[in-house]
């Protein structure tokens, strides 16, 4: 399939497939999927000519109690992107990888695991990347403490410590 249509008419086609919301801000394309769809919006979006995905990553919510878990894909012969983003849960941050559509999704994936503590099921190369010895909670959680952290691991005294 291509974007014969244009992205307005593959938006609209996609809301009929599966549930989604969606919006344009400048030449991107962003839809909000729920987690169940997360996998079937990806395959679609392949389906229409977006082969090269970007990234998957994450943004903490932490004041909602989830996370937003996004991949961003772009279709070559159009000159356009989407992002799909979809939440979860951020006390079971699981979600199905994309790794068996976008070989590449492995290693985003990767590096979310490592930094966000989400879980890509199915993903079989989730293993320390950067954080080889790390113990505790993953660094890019909003809750992580980086003066807490230092203070400890470099026994720094701070002020109040003297």
């Amino acid at each position: 399939m291509s974007l014969k249509k244009g992205i307005e008419g593959i938006l609209r086609e996609l809301q009929t497939k599966i549930s989604v919301k969606y919006y344009v801000r400048g030449n991107v394309n962003y839809l909000k999927v729920p987690k169940e769809d997360y996998v079937q919006a990806a395959r679609y979006l392949k389906e229409w000519g977006f082969r090269r995905l970007l990234t998957v990553s994450a943004v903490d919510r932490v004041e909602k109690g989830k996370f937003e878990v996004y991949f961003l894909v772009h279709n070559g012969d159009e000159n356009v992107y989407i992002k799909v983003a979809t939440e979860i849960l951020r006390d079971k941050p699981e979600i199905p990888t994309l790794s068996e559509l976008f070989p590449n999704a492995a290693m985003h994936e990767r590096e979310a695991w490592e930094l966000f503590g989400i879980t890509f099921l199915g993903n079989n190369i989730l293993q320390s990347l950067f954080l080889e010895q790390w113990v505790g909670s993953p660094p890019f959680r909003k809750d992580f403490n980086i003066r807490e952290y230092v203070k400890r691991k470099y026994k720094l005294l701070q002020d109040e410590d003297l």
